[in-house]
């Protein structure tokens, strides 16, 4: 079998390097070339500097044979790619008229006048193809080096990865022949990387050729099955993981996140959805309206951080504040069950805790969580002490397993079976 094509991500910026910026674009454009088929050999960083871009660029197309660059397609002296890739193939730049029309049209659509600097952003090397950006002014290119070919994008995240997923990858497919390995994603909750490893750690010996993994994106695990094309047995594989993992498992969908589980498990059932939310700060609400039509069943959520928000806004009694404190079972099942009432939902989600750093005493440390479940069967609690963790990652913590208690809650109640037909009317 022949070798899988190799790539290269080359990106550019000084805040990269000074770390002022995370690198989310490596991380995208590394995982979507493996997912495609190809063998990724390396990320290279070079700051805003001509010779640095120059040299990044050289050794990752003298490496590779799809190289990926992003960054450096602005109209400021700092944006350098395309004068260093100019140099370091031999081919001078030249003012692109088709470039500078999508320049022009961008400022155009939204009313503004184009400054001058921006005709910067139409110079490209000579013979390179023009990549449309339909979301920002930033054209980009692409040539052909040697056997290899290199594609050059705007820093812009969004922008980056609509012209990858429009332009990029279908040349990409076109260009090299890709023969992907067989890839399977199982996202889980609720088991840690120890006892997946003791859960199925024999995968690899009864299915030889499989290859099994693990990746901790807590608070979540991830398995992951890699085998080459036509490897004997991975069906079965995938089936024995499936069975395995059970419930913890979520998903296998590697880009559905635990929100939009929910989401289809509330559209399943016909319910409706409503937060309370006190040391998460809003951040459950956040993650549910982050997944696409969530309007369908999320009704509503508070940020009730004061105890006079919880009693205003979710109805929990100033006794139980009085007697028991904001983190306790008691305010918890009271905000849940007051946000599901408040909303007229099915469902109410509530966390109260002590996310730290402060704030903490002996009987109630920091990390020191109640998350409460109201819904049709009744109302479920849960207490989770997480430890000293910072306080973003309590919150976080927090967030999740909030959810994934709701998830397993929607997956105890029944879905209503679809009416059945009446009896055909005779005329």
């Amino acid at each position: 079998m022949a070798s899988a094509p190799t790539a290269y991500v080359v990106s550019q910026g000084e805040e990269l390097l000074t770390g002022l910026t995370l690198d989310t674009n490596a991380w995208f454009l590394c995982r979507s070339l493996t997912e495609m088929g190809l063998v990724v050999r390396g990320v290279i960083t070079a700051g805003d500097r001509l010779e640095e871009i120059e040299g990044a660029l050289l050794r990752a197309t003298t490496g590779a044979d799809v190289v990926v660059c992003t960054g450096g397609l602005g109209p400021t002296t700092d944006d350098l790619t395309s004068e260093a890739a100019a140099r370091a193939f031999g081919r001078p730049l030249v003012h692109d008229d088709e470039a500078m029309a999508q320049v022009q049209a961008r400022y155009d659509a939204v009313g503004r006048a184009m400054a001058p600097s921006n005709r910067k952003q139409a110079s490209m090397p000579t013979g390179a193809a023009l990549l449309v950006n339909r979301q920002g002014t930033a054209p980009g290119f692409s040539i052909d080096v040697g056997q290899g070919r290199l594609y050059c994008l705007p820093g812009v995240p969004s922008e980056m990865k609509s012209m990858f997923a429009e332009i990029v990858s279908p040349d990409v497919r076109a260009f090299v022949a890709i023969d992907p390995p067989l890839r399977h994603t199982f996202r889980v909750m609720g088991q840690g990387e120890s006892q997946l490893q003791g859960l199925l750690g024999d995968v690899p010996e009864r299915f030889p050729g499989v290859t099994l993994g693990f990746r901790a994106q807590m608070p979540e695990n991830h398995v992951k099955l890699v085998a080459e094309p036509a490897t004997p047995g991975w069906d079965d594989a995938v089936a024995l993981v499936r069975e395995r993992l059970g419930r913890d498992c979520f998903t296998e969908d590697p880009t559905e996140e635990l929100a939009a589980v929910i989401g289809r498990l509330l559209l399943a059932r016909g319910h409706t959805l409503a937060t309370a939310e006190s040391c998460t700060g809003g951040w459950v609400a956040h993650l549910i309206v982050s997944v696409p039509g969530s309007s369908a069943w999320f009704e509503r959520g508070w940020v009730t951080y004061s105890n006079r928000s919880k009693r205003e806004e979710v109805g929990v009694p100033a006794a139980v504040l009085e007697e028991h404190g904001a983190v306790s079972q008691e305010t918890a099942r009271a905000m849940a069950d007051g946000a599901r009432a408040a909303a007229g939902a099915d469902w109410g989600v509530s966390v109260t805790g002590v996310a730290g750093p402060d704030g903490g005493s002996p009987d109630k440390p920091v990390g020191t969580v109640w998350v409460a479940i109201a819904g049709p069967t009744g109302t479920r609690d849960r207490q989770l002490q997480l430890g000293a963790r910072d306080r973003t990652m309590n919150r976080r913590f927090s967030t999740w397993l909030a959810l994934e208690m709701l998830r397993r809650q929607l997956l105890r109640t029944p879905v209503p079976e679809a009416p059945q037909p009446g009896p055909e009317t005779v005329p």
